[in-house]
Parts: structure tokens; sequence; C-alpha cells
């Protein structure tokens, strides 16, 4: 049997178009199948669109929007993770990302080497990477998306 390296920490690889976000699975509640987006008009342009998930209104946002890219296209194969709450919020503001294939959990157990910053793309949304089987994942910064959401 083979030791570990640190605590196991239970996390969700979102696959998104041309990268992967790493969550920690206990900030997931659901990963849905699509469903129809209502438009918010003069909304941000990370902002897809708003769904009704148990009788809430849930924004749905494109992580690749808020890294500077373009938002995926919508297809059968995409899912929609719904987030808890951000810290501080209420306990009825979830909100959904839009993943282009079905997420998979990932165990981390601390031997994961943390990417250099170099390697990151440069933007306040993501606070690290690390490499996962040599593939990089980004983590998000959750402190920083709770400012774009909700500027005061």
């Amino acid at each position: 049997m083979k030791p570990r390296s640190g605590p196991r920490l239970h996390s969700l690889e979102v696959p998104l178009e041309g990268t992967t976000l790493l969550l920690p699975s206990a900030a997931v509640a659901e990963v849905i199948n699509p469903v129809a987006l209502a438009p918010v008009p003069f909304s941000q342009p990370w902002l897809r669109g708003v769904i009704g998930w148990r009788t809430l209104v849930v924004p749905v946002i494109s992580f690749e929007v808020l890294l500077g890219g373009l938002a995926p296209v919508n297809s059968a194969a995409g899912k929609i993770v719904i987030l808890y709450p951000l810290s501080g919020r209420n306990d009825w503001e979830f909100f959904g990302m839009w993943a282009v294939a079905e997420p998979r959990p990932q165990t981390l157990d601390g031997s994961q080497p943390v990417a250099a910053s170099s390697e990151l793309p440069d933007s306040p949304y993501i606070a690290a990477g690390l490499k996962v089987a040599s593939r990089l994942m980004l983590v998000p910064d959750l402190e920083a998306l709770k400012k774009a959401f909700y500027p005061v």
C-alpha cells in the first residue's frame, strides 16, 4: 500500500473550452443537464443567462469569457455545474457554470505540483494551478468572482 502524501481533497474537474477548472467538491451543489437559458438584457458578457433550478432563478456564467475568451457553443455534451453561494452571500444565491463536457471527480492528496505563474492565464479570477497527471488544472479565485458578480 502506497503512503499518502497529505490530506485528501475531493474536487471536481470541470472541462471548459481550452482549459480545465478544479473546484472543491464541497462548493458544488449539483451537476445538471443543459436546459434553455433565459437571456438577461444588458448583462455582463460572461453571464450566459438564467435557469430555473429547484424553485430558484440561477445565473449561469461562462468562465471562458471571464478569462477573456469566447463563450463555448451549447452542445448536448455540455453540463451546468450548480455551485453553492459564495461566502457572505444569501443562502439562496446559487450560481451555475457552463461545462463543455461531463465534470469528473478528482481526489488530490497534496502531491500534485503547483503550476508556475508563467503557466497560468493572466486573470484575477485564477488563484492557482495544479498539475494533475501532467495536465494543468486551474483553481478559481472565489473572492475575485464574488467581486465580479456583486460589485459594490
